[in-house]
């Protein structure tokens, strides 16, 4: 087991992190017209859910690089998440704007 093949296991855990929760936003995004996309959503939430866990299954040797690679995404996500609607976001909003100079 190489340091390419945790590299890229990594990677891959990070590229299906972003795209499950790319799938997870169809439901927002698309919920104006839910009665006819559902399908797609479910398609989307059950095909990038569904390869990250196979993908998960299926790298026994490089397991743990996989699951670093998901859950340092997701961590990463939340806290910046956390930072935009927290912190930096009221600051903006605080700030005059410049029509009103």
């Amino acid at each position: 087991m190489s340091g390419l093949g945790y590299a890229a296991a990594f990677g891959l855990g990070v590229y299906l992190s972003i795209r499950t929760i790319a799938a997870l936003y169809r439901i927002p995004d698309l919920w104006y017209t839910m009665r006819n996309a559902w399908p797609k959503v479910l398609r989307g939430i059950a095909g990038w859910g569904g390869a990250t866990v196979l993908m998960g299954a299926l790298l026994p040797g490089y397991r743990l690089a996989f699951l670093w690679g998901v859950a340092g995404y997701l961590a990463f996500y939340i806290v910046v998440g956390i930072v935009l609607s927290r912190v930096l976001l009221p600051k903006l909003a605080a700030r005059p704007s410049l029509d009103q100079a």
